[in-house]
């Protein structure tokens, strides 16, 4: 889409015999003189969404932009490259319709106004600066282009997808990230709605945490999908195509005149495509049928509750017992525990890295910092990472969503547990409050 915005500078000689119009260094004055003259194009120049055997459940929708009211918010500033006099600033819309500028060389900037975050929803960023001369008795001609800055994101998910997962949320994470900003969070309704975010041009990591039905454990399954995009550059359009299958592994990435000065807003973005896969039920590997022996591997990782054996659904109260242990002997190499509660939506992304629901406890630094103050007990990191047999009590921290939690609400918290021969055990634990 391109927006384009002309404004036309007039600059005149003042009266030749006029000492006023006399300076210090001897230039004249010019006047510049503005007048708005606006054209629209609309249009963007669009590329295929490139879809994974699939296809889009819907089309974007084209949405209506407010082209007066992006031109009024940008903050001008004309400043003198030789230093002389201050910089004159205005809001587009609060430009006086006269301006005296002595003779010499300028640059105008102008800037969208307001808070730039790291990243927003619907919040395209524009920018631009030229330079230009004013001399006396002569007109000048400044173009003037204000570019997207910014980066934009849509997600696409086929119907594949949709109707393999029940649940699902897409987060994406920017390099430039802080504690407070950084990140945004797709939900089923953002995505049925073709909700764009808009990040600052660093690269991305895109997070896809989903839940469907397994057969061999009879619950809905925890799934999860990392895409890193690099080379992330201003005015790019990143769709993120996300596509499911039944069976195999997940591939994740592969992306895809005289007296006038113009001042244009272009917002056509770069448009590229990034792919990603979220998997099926892992297959189990058929031994060969070669000469050399298959190696013995070790047991695959257990969980064992002795207060509650058939893990079955238990009442969230004082003193309860929520003492695991885990038992891995092909030793941890990942454990990731994904929690389903309407009451900890609101606290985890806060505590986690890439602001999902998942606490991964081996490699998440901020959250492991996090949780040695409000779960002190709770084994993370080293007391995890290359371990056999771990004691992993939930028994202080269940009791906490008594705090918020409303009557007879369920959570559940599913313990991804992975050793270094690949081998995964995936349990979900599912708590329920008094009515």
């Amino acid at each position: 889409m391109k927006k384009i915005f002309i404004v036309m500078f007039a600059a005149a000689a003042v009266l030749a015999g006029c000492n006023k119009t006399e300076i210090e260094n001897g230039g004249g004055m010019g006047a510049l003189k503005f007048s708005l003259n606006p054209s629209v194009d609309d249009s963007y120049n669009e590329k295929g969404e490139g879809m994974l055997g699939g296809s889009s459940s819907q089309q974007a929708a084209t949405k209506a932009v407010d082209n007066e009211a992006i031109l009024n918010s940008m903050l001008v500033t004309i400043s003198n490259n030789d230093g002389v006099g201050e910089a004159k600033q205005w809001s587009y819309s609060e430009m006086p319709s006269v301006l005296e500028l002595t003779e010499g060389s300028y640059t105008i900037t102008a800037v969208s106004s307001g808070d730039n975050e790291v990243a927003a929803w619907d919040q395209p960023v524009y920018g631009g600066s030229k330079e230009f001369n004013i001399v006396t008795g002569s007109t000048s001609t400044v173009e003037l282009v204000c570019s997207i800055t910014n980066v934009k994101v849509s997600i696409n998910c086929t119907e594949t997808f949709k109707s393999e997962f029940s649940r699902y949320t897409i987060t994406v994470t920017s390099a430039a990230a802080t504690a407070e900003d950084g990140f945004l969070t797709w939900t089923e309704n953002d995505v049925d709605n073709w909700r764009d975010g808009y990040f600052s041009a660093a690269d991305l990591t895109v997070t896809v945490q989903g839940y469907r039905w397994s057969d061999a454990t009879e619950q809905q399954d925890p799934v999860q999908a990392v895409l890193n995009i690099e080379n992330v550059q201003p005015k790019d359009h990143i769709t993120v195509n996300v596509d499911a299958k039944a069976t195999g592994e997940a591939n994740l990435g592969e992306s895809s005149g005289d007296g006038a000065s113009f001042i244009t807003i272009d917002d056509g973005t770069n448009d590229r495509d990034e792919d990603i896969w979220i998997d099926g039920i892992e297959e189990i590997p058929v031994p060969g049928d070669g000469d050399e022996p298959e190696p013995e591997l070790p047991d695959a990782p257990s969980l064992e509750w002795p207060a509650n054996p058939d893990f079955d659904d238990t009442l969230i109260e004082d003193g309860m017992d929520v003492n695991l242990v885990v038992k891995a002997p092909g030793k941890i190499k990942d454990f990731v525990v994904g929690v389903e509660s309407d009451f900890l939506a609101t606290l985890l992304p806060e505590m986690t890295t890439d602001g999902s629901m998942n606490m991964d406890l081996i490699n998440d630094e901020k959250l492991i910092t996090m949780l040695a103050t409000v779960a002190a007990t709770l084994p993370t990191g080293d007391k995890l990472d290359g371990q056999t047999n771990v004691d992993f009590s939930l028994s202080s921290l269940v009791p906490l969503i008594k705090l918020g939690a409303a009557p007879a609400s369920r959570h559940t918290f599913t313990l991804n547990v992975t050793d270094e021969y690949d081998q995964t055990l995936t349990k979900a634990l599912t708590f329920v409050m008094p009515e």
